[in-house]
C-alpha cells in the first residue's frame, strides 16, 4: 500500500490487541494521533475501548526521507561506536536533523499543552525511535520498533525515564483482544469471520467497477447526495458502495468490523484515489460518532447481522443531523412468515453469521418506531445463480450441499417465496426480492 494507507487486515487485528493492553494497563488522561490514516485508525479504535476522544496532533507523523542512511556505521566493528559521541548536524545528517527539528517542537507543544498529564500518543517506527535516541544522547543507533508496540517514557525528578520500549506480549499468537466488549460479542466474532473468509476470496473493486454496476447508480439516484453532504457507510464491506458515493459528496466515512473487508476496502480506495473516503474500524449497532455527525447514512446488506433492527436505526438516526437521510439496499424476505422462515434457514445455512430476515413492511415499521419517516421504497427482483452466490459467501462442501438440497426442495409450491427453478443441464436458480428505501429525520 501507498505511504499514507491505511492498515491491513494484520494491522487491523494487532490495532484491536493493543487497544485491549492500554485498556487493562493504563490509564490516560489523552489520546492524541499523528496525521497519517494508519494511526488515526489505530487511535479510533483505541479510543473506543478506553473511553477517550482522538486528538490529532501534527508533528508525529513518520518520516518521508530516508534519514536512517545518515546514522554512523562501523561495519564489522561491533563495539566501535561505544563511546562514540557524533551528533547530527544539517551538514552531516540534513534528513535527520529536520526529522529530529519536527519532533522536538511536537514533543515540546505537546509538554506544554499536556503537562502533569498521562498521554497516549500514535505514532510511528521511525518517530518513536528517533525520540528515544534524542533524550538518551544515542544518535548512531537503530532503534527497531514493532507494530503496535508500546513504548514508554516519563519525565520525572528532572530526567527522562525509560519504562518499557517495543513492550509486544499483547501481540503474540495466543492473545486474544475483547471483541466488542460493550456489545454482542458472540454475535460480533461471527460476522467477522464469516467475512474475512468472505473477502479472502474477493478481489479488491476494479477502479471503475463503483460507479459501473447499475445498482448502485440506482440507489445513488434515490438517495440524491449533495456537494456538502457528510456521508456514514455502515458495513461498507469491501467499500463499493462508499466509492460509489465518493465523487458527489464531500466526505464519506466508511465502517465494518471485518479486519480483511477493511484492508480490500483500502485497496479499493487507493485505486480510485478516493482521498474524501476514509476507511475506518467501528460496529453499526455502537457507533462512536456524535450526534448529528452526518447528512446521509447509507446500508447495504447490513440488517440481516443484526439481532435488533430497531435498535440499528436507532443508533443510525442518532448520528443523522435534522433532515438526513438514510439509504438502505436489504435483502427481504416474504410476508409469509412461513415462506420467510423457510428463506432464513437456507440463508444461515448459507452464511452463519445471518441471524434475521425481515419482510418489507417489517423494515419500514422498526424505521418508523425509530423517528424516520419513509419517503420512498422499492422492491425489486435480484436473480442469482445457485453456485455463484454459494461461492460469493465462501461456503464449504457441506453447506453447498445442505443449501442446494433445501432450495432445490423449496421449488415446490415455492416454499421459501424464491421462485427456484432447475435448467436442463441441473443448474439452480432464484430470484431474492430487494428493498431500495429513503428514510429521512423530520424536522417537527
Amino acid at each position: 500500500m501507498g505511504e499514507n494507507s491505511g492498515l491491513t487486515e494484520l494491522g487491523w487485528h494487532q490495532t484491536h490487541l493493543v487497544a485491549d493492553w492500554l485498556a487493562r494497563n493504563v490509564n490516560a488522561d489523552a489520546l492524541l494521533a499523528s496525521t497519517l490514516t494508519r494511526a488515526l485508525q489505530t487511535a479510533e479504535v483505541i479510543g473506543q475501548r478506553i473511553g477517550l476522544p482522538v486528538t490529532v496532533f501534527p508533528g508525529f507523523e513518520e518520516a518521508n526521507q530516508p534519514y536512517w542512511q545518515e546514522l554512523p556505521l562501523a561495519p564489522d566493528q561491533p563495539l566501535a561506536l561505544w563511546d562514540n559521541r557524533w551528533q547530527p548536524d544539517a551538514e552531516n545528517a540534513p534528513l535527520y536533523t529536520a526529522f529530529r527539528e519536527t519532533l522536538r517542537n511536537a514533543m515540546a507543544r505537546l509538554l506544554e499543552e499536556r503537562a502533569d498529564q498521562s498521554v497516549i500518543v500514535v505514532s510511528h517506527g521511525g518517530a518513536i525511535g528517533t525520540v528515544l535516541r534524542s533524550l538518551f544522547g544515542g544518535h548512531q543507533m537503530p532503534i527497531f520498533t514493532e507494530n503496535c508496540g508500546v513504548t514508554q517514557v516519563a519525565w520525572q525528578e528532572g530526567r527522562w525515564r525509560l519504562i518499557c520500549h517495543n513492550e509486544r506480549a499483547h501481540l503474540t499468537e495466543s492473545s486474544t483482544p475483547a471483541v466488542l466488549p460493550w456489545s454482542e460479542p458472540g454475535q460480533a466474532r461471527a460476522v467477522i469471520d464469516h467475512f474475512d473468509r468472505v473477502a479472502a476470496i474477493t478481489p479488491s473493486a476494479p477502479a471503475s467497477s463503483a460507479q459501473a454496476e447499475p445498482g448502485l447508480r440506482t440507489l445513488v439516484a434515490l438517495a440524491a447526495p449533495r456537494p456538502d453532504d457528510r456521508i456514514l457507510d455502515a458495513g461498507t464491506g469491501i467499500g463499493t458502495v462508499a466509492l460509489a458515493f465518493a465523487s458527489h459528496v464531500a466526505h464519506v466515512t466508511a465502517i465494518d468490523i471485518s479486519p480483511m473487508m477493511l484492508e480490500r476496502a483500502e485497496q479499493s480506495r487507493q485505486a480510485l484515489a478516493a482521498a474524501n473516503v476514509a476507511i475506518r474500524w467501528a460496529d453499526a449497532t455502537a457507533l462512536p460518532y456524535r450526534e448529528a455527525s452526518f447528512d446521509l447514512v447509507t446500508c447495504r446488506d447490513l440488517c440481516p447481522y443484526v439481532r435488533d433492527a430497531a435498535a440499528l436505526f436507532t443508533h443510525l438516526r442518532r448520528v443523522l443531523k435534522v433532515g438526513g437521510r438514510l439509504a438502505l439496499d436489504e435483502l427481504i424476505g416474504s410476508e409469509n412468515p412461513v415462506k420467510r422462515a423457510t428463506h432464513q434457514a437456507i440463508e444461515t445455512q448459507r452464511d452463519p453469521a445471518f441471524v434475521r430476515l425481515h419482510s418489507e413492511s417489517e423494515l419500514e415499521l422498526r424505521l418508523r418506531e425509530s423517528g424516520f419517516r419513509v419517503e420512498r421504497a422499492e422492491v425489486y427482483d435480484a436473480p442469482l445463480d445457485l453456485e455463484e452466490w454459494l461461492t460469493l459467501a465462501a461456503a464449504d462442501k457441506d453447506a453447498r450441499t445442505a443449501v442446494r438440497n433445501m432450495v432445490q426442495s423449496s421449488g415446490d409450491g415455492d416454499a421459501a417465496g424464491l421462485r427456484a427453478r432447475q435448467g436442463k443441464n441441473g443448474e439452480l436458480t432464484f430470484i431474492q426480492r430487494r428493498l431500495r428505501l429513503l428514510a429521512r429525520v423530520p424536522s417537527d
